[in-house]
């Protein structure tokens, strides 16, 4: 629910039938509340939610949408914490997660699963002058080809073989399950993973066979050696890069090899996983994102793939029912078939926010593009946010359906008038209020634009959040600060809850630059932090 200019509450149905698609762009410079309008959505979609939560992905780089699920988290009972999830990426072995990782039970990649290892493989082997890959064709052809290659080679013909001390965890299993006396120790040396993963399933110890599923996945160290095979070196082998002498293959090796020491978190077996409950990721990226160098970008670009894929990748499996129904061992339906029936049943939201850390490389935005282009058959809305209206490809401008406007230029009232049907009225008007939060309470002005199958619907709108929201979805960075402070006492909870009877409007911060420049104190955030606590007395 949102109100209008004069306080009328104005309902907003997200992902509505009267739209043929559902793509949302949220530009907005930092300090307009950008962030908390994709927040404020997203509550409104739980807020319209029955008895579960409503499945959202969302990949963030500031720590915004981790306050979305704390809130989230605190309001649900303790069995159904797990229901929403925040996960702060960071690159190293322990917060791995297998490029490679496939559907629990299978041998082999699904289609969507097989398009992403393409997209990522490609990805590392991105030209940061040009933001494409070098010979594009010649290049996905070779990564297609060897993803089939790995899985051919560690699904099928050389499977990883099991050894005790790997996974504490499935060792642990066998001994309790009484698996481990099963056979002698022939038997043991020439397991697999695979059949592991299997026994294991079969005695009900689904973490355990999870982990043994995850030992016997390809990984991004072996794939070097792959690409001397003969079928892929006798097809390739003396196709040159253009403009260069040097060979494709050794440049895609070479690329490859950089990218597994360059990227830890994803060149390793997984280390962490999703409860299969859960409804609600919102992954982080702030500390594996790359700089403003086109190689920090590319970098930064690659992770908001990976973020994709471990907050959402599942999203499009109800398309593949078939398929995965086909290949699967018929042992792991009931498990997995469990998912994808809900994915089935409701519309799913996928939210890029930040986008603009990846701008400049073009394949990054290609695979976006092509991804959400996809998504509108499968029942999944989509939001990119960047800072720019003019962030955004050409294609995904044409594409999109639903804009939320916080502000733009003035010379892109042209573009907004003759491509999004906008009355320039609208337009200029919207452009004379006052940026961000009203001084008086009374919200934040958006100028929403709808593409409906009967035309165009743009209205100015306010959206306004108590001051417990607020608080739960301020980034700023003195105000995350104090949050912080009083959580690590208190908890996010009644953490929030002083702060929001303090801080009314949602924020802190000109009192903390304030009493940074007129008193003397090393650290003024803790100091005021204290100075709440103490306020609370017994009442704490």
């Amino acid at each position: 629910m949102m109100h209008t200019e004069d306080g009328s509450a104005w309902e907003v149905a997200l992902a509505s039938s009267q739209q043929n698609k559902h793509t949302e762009l949220t530009p907005g410079a930092p300090g307009l509340g950008k962030s908390v309008l994709i927040n404020a959505l997203s509550e409104i979609q739980i807020a319209s939610a029955q008895k579960n939560l409503p499945f959202i992905a969302y990949i963030d780089k500031g720590f915004s949408a981790q306050g979305l699920v704390q809130l989230i988290r605190d309001s649900l009972p303790e069995q159904r914490k797990d229901e929403a999830v925040g996960i702060i990426l960071s690159n190293d072995p322990e917060h791995t997660r297998n490029l490679f990782d496939v559907m629990y039970g299978a041998k082999k990649p699904a289609t969507p699963e097989k398009n992403f290892m393409v997209s990522v493989l490609c990805a590392l082997c991105v030209d940061t002058g040009t933001g494409q890959p070098c010979n594009p064709g010649d290049t996905r052809q070779i990564i297609s080809n060897l993803v089939d290659l790995a899985f051919r080679e560690y699904g099928e013909n050389n499977p990883r073989l099991y050894r005790a001390g790997t996974e504490p965890l499935v060792d642990l299993a066998l001994e309790e399950s009484g698996i481990a006396e099963q056979h002698d120790a022939g038997w043991w040396n020439a397991a697999t993973w695979f059949e592991i993963r299997d026994m294991l399933h079969m005695a009900g110890n689904i973490p355990a066979a999870q982990r043994a599923h995850y030992q016997a996945m390809p990984l991004l160290a072996e794939m070097s050696a792959l690409l001397g095979q003969p079928s892929i070196r006798d097809v390739f082998g003396t196709v040159q890069r253009d403009n260069s002498a040097e060979l494709l293959l050794d440049y895609i090796r070479r690329a490859l090899d950089q990218g597994h020491s360059d990227y830890p978190m994803m060149s390793g077996c997984t280390r962490f996983m999703l409860s299969p409950d859960t409804r609600v990721v919102a992954v982080d990226l702030n500390n594996v994102a790359g700089d403003k160098t086109p190689a920090g970008r590319l970098r930064t670009g690659i992770m908001y793939l990976l973020a994709g894929q471990i907050a959402g990748g599942d999203f499009v499996l109800p398309q593949y029912q078939e398929e995965i129904r086909k290949n699967l061992d018929p042992r792991y339906h009931e498990v997995i078939f469990r998912r994808i029936e809900q994915l089935d049943q409701e519309v799913k939201t996928k939210v890029y926010d930040e986008l603009h850390n990846a701008k400049g490389i073009n394949f990054i935005w290609e695979a976006l593009d092509t991804q959400e282009l996809e998504q509108r058959k499968f029942g999944i809305r989509t939001v990119l946010s960047t800072q720019l209206l003019q962030d955004y490809p050409p294609a995904v401008l044409k594409s999109a359906n639903t804009l939320w406007l916080l502000r733009y230029r003035p010379d892109e009232i042209p573009f907004l008038r003759d491509n999004f049907g906008v009355p320039e009225v609208t337009l200029r008007r919207f452009l004379k209020m006052p940026e961000g939060a009203a001084p008086d309470g009374s919200g934040v002005p958006v100028l929403a634009v709808f593409r409906v199958k009967n035309g165009t619907l743009a209205r100015i709108l306010k959206f306004t959040l108590g001051p417990l929201e607020l608080w739960a979805l301020n980034s700023s960075p003195k105000d995350s600060a104090l949050r912080r402070a009083l959580t690590q006492e208190l908890g996010s909870l009644r953490a929030r809850q002083i702060l929001a009877e303090h801080f009314p409007r949602g924020s802190a911060t000109s009192l903390i630059e304030h009493r940074a420049r007129t008193h003397d104190s090393e650290n003024v955030i803790h100091d005021l932090a204290a100075e709440l606590i103490r306020k609370q007395g017994y009442h704490l």
